[in-house]
């Protein structure tokens, strides 16, 4: 059983990631790719060593393929950095949103769609006010409770 940690290590750094995507996208051969990619043997076969540990990629007739694994890895991958690039594009209205202080969700989402156009962005910061505005409520209803309980009768 291959570990999140692994996994993380054999396409953490930008070499090995390079040739997990070039493995995915094309059936290269190993000269082709240590060009490609300007890596030096050393440096692809302890990649592809990492590949191979954590079950990515299979050694198929001379060629690198992705196993069933690597491919749904490689599909993670590719969606968390489209949301990746998405967030860093929308970076300085995040900080924006950061510095407004709001004196309600109201206002604080009213913002919100004003200054972000992306539609899962949009979703991701809406949910954290209803959630943050609910444990609010909740707060309120504690202190409430709780000061009606220290409430002495007369």
């Amino acid at each position: 059983m291959v570990s999140k940690i692994s996994l993380f290590f054999a396409i953490s750094d930008k070499k090995a990631s390079n040739i997990f995507k070039s493995i995915a996208s094309a059936d290269s051969n190993t000269d082709i790719l240590i060009s490609q990619l300007k890596l030096t043997r050393k440096q692809y076969y302890s990649r592809i060593s990492r590949l191979l540990q954590a079950g990515l990629v299979k050694r198929q007739k001379g060629r690198y393929l992705l196993t069933a694994f690597g491919k749904v890895i490689y599909s993670a991958q590719m969606n968390l950095e489209a949301k990746i690039e998405n967030a860093l594009n929308n970076y300085w209205k995040l900080k924006a949103i950061d510095s407004l202080e709001m004196p309600s969700r109201e206002e604080t989402g009213k913002v919100i769609c004003a200054l972000i156009e992306n539609e899962e962005i949009k979703s991701v910061l809406m949910k954290d006010e209803s959630r943050l505005s609910a444990e609010a409520e909740i707060k309120k209803t504690r202190d409430v409770r709780d000061t009606l309980l220290t409430v002495p009768n007369y």
